[in-house]
């Protein structure tokens, strides 16, 4: 009996972790990269699972060998960084774990779902052999280990002739055009590393393809080795998460026990426990999560390091502009900029006023600095900039930010007056601007030649029909740096306060990328362990309170505590360190780009020559 419900367990797991691989890797290319990171931790536990057992037997095998304790039988049963290191494969690779399946064909799996029984086959039939001279722990190691690989080879085989002889035969003539003709994942999600990944998960598509469609020559059958390999790494990496399902939950206990030979494993500690829950929260929250963020901040700020990506595959690629949905010849945002500039050139107005008002507008923004810098280094902006790289609006966020402080208190109400007659003659000449950009559009449309496109340039149809009050125009709208609306509440200081903020970004005094992985430095890890082993001495009071699992249970949640009060200490100490040695070189910077902008203001406003 017992080993059928093991076993009824087995196919339950198993099954519904290839479901949640089907319906969620098919949602990532749409989601904030969040969903993505939430996804793959939680897919990524039973590889995680299998592997920290995996080490823990052989540490284990390693420390029965000793006869005295003495230093190597202290190196080679440590597991703390091998856990370490198994967690960040883990991660990685259940990340394009999920998203390939997420896209795999439905050919693909039947062999997906093929590998549950036929991992289970292989199971029962190694399970007596290594009975017979094996301790039960070791038995059970040794056959999840055997079953992993046989079930790789297996299925890697049996996975090849199904796509090569019964999902069709296509012929491609060169290796560029089976990836061009592959089909690619596309998603609407602000995550660049999200849609990179997809794309290279296309590119791998197209390799297959090719490789499984022509073997007629060396090179062909050298492809379909490579398919072979990375087919046996696939399904042995599947095969490792179904292993996971096979042991009893406590099983699991020598993963945090301590290495010892026994037929039964030991409890664990509280003290372990706590330490165990405090390092993961730790490890999770304060570095892969920020690490994770920050990577795919500092790709959506590197778009040459992208660009470089893509140009390395050699892909047919259309180079085309894009607005709103359509496609458009490469210029055509440009030609819109320039006709703007031709009907605001007629612009004519009085600046004699604004020459005198506009000293004052600046000094009053000035003073507005030191509120902003006094959010910028509290642990509120952090976390905000931490928020707002995870839902992909980190540039727009902190632009916002820094103009919404630098237009407080109305700065440049007193040249706002000046400037009506102004905004009324603009407004009279957007609509001929408007019937300039429509005519620009049509003669520009096209539609791309291949299934790769390289969109060069991007701007939403409302931004080229309503330019921002502080594009880059010349004459009176640029002098002015207003906004479309005449009288508009705020337009000046906003206009302004925009250039201002282009003027910091362009400096790079914003950090828009990776500048918070620097914390991410052993001292943090020293760190949990301290705030862990508090943590477990809060668990244990806490667990007092609560009778038979209460002391375990107690200490966990202290472990937890212990671990996230650390990290927030940590990011505090090190955001106090970081506006002791930064704050004024920031704030000089930023008074530097409102002097420059004050002085452009000033000279823009003198008339034409």
């Amino acid at each position: 009996m017992d080993s059928k419900l093991k076993m009824t367990g087995f196919f339950l797991l198993s099954l519904a972790w290839l479901g949640f691989a089907y319906q969620v890797g098919q949602s990532i290319p749409d989601q904030q990269l969040w969903f993505a990171v939430f996804a793959t931790l939680l897919f990524g536990l039973p590889l995680y699972l299998a592997t920290t057992y995996a080490v823990t037997v052989r540490k284990i095998h390693y420390a029965n060998q000793f006869r005295n304790l003495g230093i190597l039988h202290w190196l080679l049963t440590r597991r703390l960084l091998a856990y370490v290191g198994w967690l960040l494969w883990s991660i990685t690779f259940a990340y394009l774990l999920l998203l390939y399946l997420g896209t795999a064909k439905t050919l693909e799996w039947f062999a997906f779902i093929m590998t549950v029984p036929v991992f289970a086959i292989v199971h029962a039939v190694f399970t007596p052999i290594t009975a017979q001279e094996y301790k039960p722990y070791m038995a059970a190691h040794k056959t999840l280990i055997w079953a992993r690989w046989a079930t790789a080879l297996v299925m890697a085989v049996f996975y090849v002739f199904l796509v090569r002889f019964i999902g069709g035969n296509h012929q491609y003539t060169s290796l560029a055009q089976a990836i061009e003709m592959s089909e690619k994942v596309d998603g609407a999600s602000n995550s660049v590393l999200v849609l990179e990944t997809t794309r290279l998960l296309g590119i791998l598509e197209g390799f297959k393809n090719y490789a499984l469609s022509s073997l007629h020559t060396l090179n062909d059958g050298l492809y379909l080795l490579l398919v072979f390999i990375g087919s046996l790494m696939l399904f042995y990496h599947i095969a490792l998460a179904f292993s996971s399902f096979m042991l009893s939950i406590a099983e699991y206990r020598r993963v945090l026990g301590p290495i010892q030979d026994s037929d039964q494993p030991p409890r664990i500690p509280p003290r372990s426990l706590a330490i165990a829950s405090a390092f993961i929260t730790f490890f999770v929250l304060f570095i892969i999560v920020p690490t994770t963020i920050y990577l795919d901040g500092w790709l959506h700020a590197s778009p040459k390091v992208v660009e470089h990506l893509r140009k390395s595959q050699n892909l047919a690629i259309d180079t085309v502009e894009m607005v709103e949905n359509e496609y458009y010849k490469p210029g055509t945002i440009a030609q819109t900029a320039q006709a703007y500039l031709d009907i605001a050139s007629e612009l004519d107005a009085s600046i004699n006023e604004l020459m005198k008002a506009s000293d004052i507008g600046f000094q009053r923004m000035a003073a507005n600095v030191d509120d902003y810098l006094d959010w910028y280094y509290s642990l509120t902006g952090e976390y905000a900039r931490i928020a707002a790289l995870a839902t992909g609006v980190l540039e727009k966020q902190m632009i916002e930010k820094l103009e919404s402080y630098l237009m407080k208190n109305n700065a440049f109400d007193p040249i706002q007056q000046s400037i009506d007659d102004a905004l009324k003659k603009n407004q009279q000449l957007r609509t001929r601007y408007l019937e300039r950009v429509d005519h620009i559009l049509t003669e520009n449309r096209v539609q791309p030649t291949t299934a790769q496109v390289d969109v060069t340039r991007y701007s939403p149809l409302d931004a080229l029909k309503d330019p921002p009050s502080h594009s880059v125009i010349v004459n009176l709208e640029n002098r002015l740096l207003l906004s479309g609306g005449a009288g508009a509440a705020g337009a000046v200081s906003g206009a302004i306060a925009g250039k201002v903020t282009a003027k910091v970004v362009g400096k790079g005094t914003i950090k828009l990328g990776a500048q918070a992985l620097i914390k991410v430095t052993a001292g943090k890890a020293v760190s949990a362990l301290g705030g862990a082993a508090a943590g477990a001495a809060s668990g244990a009071a806490i667990g007092s309170v609560v009778p038979g699992a209460g002391t375990a249970l107690g200490a966990a949640v202290g472990g937890v505590i212990g671990g996230i009060a650390v990290g927030v200490t940590v990011e505090k100490l090190l955001l106090m360190l970081e506006e002791s040695f930064s704050r004024e070189e920031f704030k000089r910077q930023i008074l530097e780009a409102i002097e420059e902008a004050r002085l452009e203001f000033n000279e823009s406003l003198q008339p034409d020559i």
